[in-house]
């Protein structure tokens, strides 16, 4: 194989953080392709035996599904101008498409008989019990000037009794969120629990023809560019309390890490050491920042503070251990390890003890992430097809396959646990999917360019 540091650097190449030292180990100049990634091609299936561990499954909604249907929304002076009309519209689709998001409520559609009685004024309450609706959402729009009053009622259909009134106020520019603060406010008042229609994506892609770090709403909307190194800038991560963003970057040219700072719109060098710095990942209480560096000769685990001063090395093999992530506990990482002869899943404590391996399914698995409800992990793992998306438990057992169509790669949680962002290639094209926990209701995220290694933040608020 070549040395990796002569490669075309013009087309994304795969997945598996690791995989880059695993064929360049012997090259003292080392350098990460676009998205670190290398295919070095094996097959075959590596077991032994397991420790074996308890732990609780609690991923999945906690209340049974319900569903919901919206009629149009209303102004209540009538549709004044088209204008107007555009915004009412806009606004009832975007609530729809949030309720929609959540796996606890499934919105009804409504057939084009029912949406001719509605337009004479003949639909009665029990007619939306024939759509197999529960509740009924009713949106009214008041607007003076760039300012909206959105009212939102929700009615128990099966009770005929209003069970959720409230107005959000805020500006036409700015609708979206006005639909986002709804949306939570009514999931949460309906299930108890909080969405996730306050988190961003950050990301990595080549729309400007460079690799840059990107983030954008969970939906997709909003996409602002943060770097502009005009380099290779990769593996983007949150910190615990979001206002701050790890990524590594060549913009010096050597594969540094670095943290750009979103009130400051400023970026600092956290790790400049000899060779790599990379996969940096921080603990949810906000004390350590995990990462792997190769400054003892292989790529190993080390966890630093966050000016980049080293606390404790974790790892100690003289084989390949990088792409950390944590327990919503801070208390264990999970990474990745070629230790006995294929790349899998291990985890072990913050003292880098009590290391036992989580996958047992599959020659070559990489790309781990911990759901914030615990139970769970996400984790790429290599098939002859490409990469897949496989949850497994945090006791190893019942790994279970998400994805089937193209190539899926680097997998990152909801703060709600309940969807997963991650890297979708078709045909060499790299875009970001969501799906619920289950694999299920799976949706492309329209972004420019080639987007890849997504990780999703807590809310913003």
């Amino acid at each position: 194989m070549r040395p990796f540091y002569n490669l075309q650097l013009n087309r994304l190449t795969g997945a598996g953080y690791w995989n880059i030292l695993a064929c360049n180990m012997s090259v003292r100049v080392l350098a990460i392709p676009v998205f670190l990634l290398v295919f070095c091609v094996a097959s075959g299936v590596y077991s032994q035996s397991r420790t074996e561990v308890g732990g609780v499954i609690t991923t999945g909604p906690t209340v049974e599904l319900m569903s919901i249907a919206i009629e149009d929304f209303r102004i209540p002076s009538g549709f004044q101008t088209l204008e107007d009309t555009l915004l009412v519209k806009d606004l009832q689709d975007a609530l729809q498409f949030d309720l929609d998001f959540s796996p606890y409520l499934n919105v009804v559609e409504v057939d084009s008989a029912f949406l001719a009685d509605f337009a004479k004024g003949q639909m009665k309450l029990d007619d939306w019990i024939y759509l197999g609706a529960q509740f009924l959402v009713s949106g009214r729009v008041e607007r003076e000037g760039e300012g909206i009053i959105f009212a939102v009622d929700v009615t128990d259909i099966f009770r005929n009794r209003n069970i959720y009134n409230r107005d959000f106020v805020g500006s036409v520019n700015r609708y979206r969120y006005l639909v986002h603060q709804a949306a939570a406010d009514l999931l949460l008042n309906l299930t108890g629990e909080e969405g996730c229609y306050f988190s961003k994506i950050v990301y990595s892609s080549d729309a400007t023809g460079k690799r840059e770090i990107y983030i954008c709403d969970f939906d997709g909307y909003s996409p602002v560019r943060i770097t502009d190194d005009k380099s290779l800038c990769l593996l983007p991560s949150w910190s615990h309390d979001v206002d701050k963003i790890f990524y590594t970057s060549y913009v010096n040219g050597n594969p540094d890490l670095y943290a750009y700072y979103l009130d400051q719109e400023k970026t600092y060098v956290i790790s400049s050491r000899q060779g790599l710095n990379y996969t940096a990942s921080a603990s949810p209480d906000g004390k350590y920042l995990a990462c792997a560096l190769t400054i003892s000769g292989n790529s190993e685990i080390y966890l630093l503070d966050f000016s980049g001063r080293i606390i404790r090395r974790i790892t100690y093999t003289s084989m390949i251990d990088s792409a950390p992530t944590w327990s919503p506990s801070s208390r264990e990482i999970a990474f990745t390890s070629d230790r006995t002869g294929t790349p899998q899943i291990y985890v072990t404590d913050i003292e880098g003890l009590n290391t036992r391996r989580l996958t047992f399914y599959g020659n070559y698995n990489d790309q781990a992430s911990w759901s914030p409800r615990g139970d769970l992990i996400a984790y790429s793992s290599r098939e002859p097809e490409g990469f897949q998306i496989y949850t497994v438990d945090i006791t190893g057992h019942t790994p279970k396959k998400l994805t089937e169509i193209g190539a899926n790669e680097a997998p990152s949680w909801s703060p709600d646990g309940l969807h997963i962002v991650y890297s979708h290639i078709v045909d060499g094209r790299y875009q970001l999917h969501i799906m619920d926990y289950n694999g299920m209701n799976k949706r492309r995220i329209n972004l420019p360019g080639n987007c890849t290694t997504p990780e999703w933040s807590k809310n913003f608020r």
